[in-house]
C-alpha cells in the first residue's frame, strides 16, 4: 500500500537499514515517521523503512511540461 502524502514539504522513501541508519539520507535530514517495510526487486526481499522525512529546499521533484521543450 502506497504511503499518501497529505502533508506539504514531507515525503516518503523507502531505505534500508545499514548500521542502524537509513541508506542514502543526510545524516542531517528530520526523519517524522518509521515504519518497517519488506520489498521485492527481482524475486529477492529486501527488508527496510519507509520513512517520513522533511524535504529540504533542494529535494524533492520537479515537475517539467515537454511541450516547452519542443521546436513547434
Amino acid at each position: 500500500m502506497p504511503q499518501e502524502n497529505i502533508d506539504p514539504g514531507t515525503e516518503w522513501i523507502f531505505c534500508r537499514d545499514i548500521e542502524g541508519k537509513c541508506s542514502g539520507l543526510n545524516p542531517k535530514t528530520k526523519v517524522l515517521e518509521k515504519k518497517p517495510k519488506v520489498i521485492k526487486i527481482h524475486g529477492e526481499e529486501i527488508r527496510g523503512w519507509m520513512v517520513k522525512i522533511v524535504q529540504e529546499q533542494g529535494e524533492g521533484h520537479v515537475k517539467l511540461n515537454y511541450k516547452d521543450f519542443s521546436n513547434e
